[in-house]
């Protein structure tokens, strides 16, 4: 694959060819006051000059862009996150591999359920929430849907023995009366 800078050059070479054939186009017409014998010979003699002259100003300017940054260096360069450049375009730097991105985690079976559980609660959420053509009911914002969806995984994961049910609380309910209180009343 070549770099950008090969190219340009190999397009300015070929616009150069096409201009080289447009100058011996002209001095083999008709318009050009000279014999055809010395027309022809002068075609073939321009054409060769043209095409050393097209050759060696490719041929160095290719070499100097090769010198300056191969191809192989550029693209290297290019796709290499590790490498980094200053201002004037030297590389300075080179970040070690090992602090590169992070591994991706591992998603375990767990993981995966909880995933599907958690995507099936928004979806029924979202079903509920949502008119048939796609407006929000009233009184639902994407807080009440998300806090259904979470309702609604809680209790699924309940049910299905991924986490325990929550402890019930041993708070007075209506109607009693708390035992100390009880007990301080009887002394």
């Amino acid at each position: 694959m070549a770099s950008k800078i090969d190219g340009v050059l190999n397009d300015l070479k070929k616009l150069a060819e096409d201009v080289s054939d447009l100058k011996r186009r002209v001095v083999a017409s008709p318009i050009v006051p000279l014999p055809a014998p010395l027309k022809s010979k002068l075609g073939v003699a321009q054409e060769f000059v043209d095409q050393q002259i097209i050759d060696a100003y490719f041929g160095t300017a290719q070499n100097v862009a090769d010198i300056v940054l191969p191809a192989a260096v550029a693209r290297q360069v290019i796709n290499d996150p590790g490498i980094m450049m200053n201002d004037q375009g030297m590389i300075v730097n080179q970040i070690p591999q090992s602090v590169g991105a992070p591994k991706p985690r591992k998603v375990t079976k767990k993981m995966r359920q909880q995933r599907k559980i958690q995507s099936t609660a928004f979806r029924n959420a979202n079903a509920k929430a949502r008119k048939q053509n796609g407006e929000l009911r009233a009184g639902f914002d994407q807080r009440r849907i998300a806090l259904m969806a979470q309702r609604e995984c809680t209790k699924e994961r309940q049910r299905l023995g991924l986490c325990d049910k929550p402890m019930k609380r041993k708070s007075t309910r209506k109607g009693q009366v708390r035992k100390t209180a009880r007990r301080a009343y009887e002394k």
